[in-house]
């Protein structure tokens, strides 16, 4: 009884913020969309304020550079990257997709992560959290010496895709329960 109570708990509280806020969802059938969609995504045709751009799903991790070129550069990480897209699958339960807007502050001797700020959330908190998580882990190469720029302004856009039934989803909400109490 507790578990069933705490399941129906978890369900209606994803429904429910799902439903409070504004968002876009993926049609089951929208492929060819959603694909011209990123590419705009990662290449605006207008001037942006942001220094960098992450398309996050599931399949890929892919990250474009739009300001500071000569200046900064993210250092590569496939490792990081392969985790991120791992931690995304986890969240694959609905067709949703959501964009953010990250600060990040670089200590201006050694141009480390001194600290990051959300602007704008993705009103998803699993998400928001890793987004933060993926900032974390990231390093830049400045390749004049020079710490230039020192604080930045990172845009996500993370699209989540149901590959689960409902069926499925609650058997492995219900795993989940059973494994931690």
């Amino acid at each position: 009884m507790h578990k069933g109570l705490l399941t129906l708990i978890l369900i209606t509280t994803l429904i429910a913020a799902i439903a409070g806020c504004s968002t876009t969802t993926v049609p089951r059938d929208s492929g060819d969309i959603t694909s011209r969609e990123n590419q705009a995504f990662l290449a605006p045709k207008e001037k942006t304020e942001e220094a960098f751009r992450v398309l996050l799903t599931s399949d890929n991790y892919m990250v474009a550079q739009l300001k500071h070129t000569t200046t900064m550069n993210r250092t590569q990480d496939p490792g990081g990257d392969k985790y991120m897209i791992d931690e995304v699958k986890k969240l694959d339960k609905i067709d949703e997709v959501r964009e953010g807007v990250f600060s990040v502050w670089l200590f201006p001797d050694s141009g480390r992560i001194m600290k990051i700020r959300t602007q704008k959330p993705t009103y998803l908190l699993e998400v928001d959290k890793l987004i933060s998580e993926d900032i974390q882990r990231w390093n830049f190469d400045f390749p004049n010496k020079t710490i230039d720029p020192t604080k930045i302004d990172i845009k996500y856009r993370v699209i989540l895709r149901k590959k689960l039934s409902d069926a499925e989803i609650i058997k492995e909400v219900q795993d989940t329960m059973r494994e931690q109490h």
